[in-house]
């Protein structure tokens, strides 16, 4: 539960976690982190692996919001579920979640570095405070 504000950051789950730290990481301070992963591709247990490597690299002491995409593995084990797990309960930044972006057949274009804001208790629940297209 909750309100956050930050520039959208994220994508892919392998994909972010690849750029969690070395020559070319990102930097997620103050940002909202959206993920999500290709089940038919990454097993509950390698999913796993990721969001620790990334909670181990302080990823998600830097945050403000998470953002939960699509993750459809045959075991049926959802991501926001492998999230939560690991979290543990230990960060206080809202976390929501939708099955409109990821590797899906309804997608929607999330624009990196926008400025959005999270707000838990609206039925809109994330919102642009940017312009994103010219």
């Amino acid at each position: 539960k909750g309100k956050a504000e930050g520039e959208l950051i994220g994508g892919n789950l392998s994909l972010t976690r690849g750029m969690v730290a070395g020559k070319y990481s990102l930097d997620f301070t103050d940002k909202i982190l959206f993920l999500e992963e290709l089940g038919f591709e990454t097993d509950p247990e390698a999913t796993s692996n990721n969001v620790y490597y990334m909670k181990q690299n302080v990823v998600f002491d830097k945050i403000k919001g998470l953002w939960i995409g699509n993750y459809e593995h045959e075991s049926g084990i959802s991501l926001e579920k492998i999230i939560l797990d690991v979290l543990e309960g230990e960060y206080k930044f809202p976390i929501i979640k939708s099955n409109n972006f990821g590797h899906n057949e309804t997608k929607i274009a999330i624009p990196i570095g926008v400025k959005a804001k999270i707000d838990t208790n609206k039925r809109i629940k994330i919102e642009l405070l940017e312009k994103c297209v010219k």
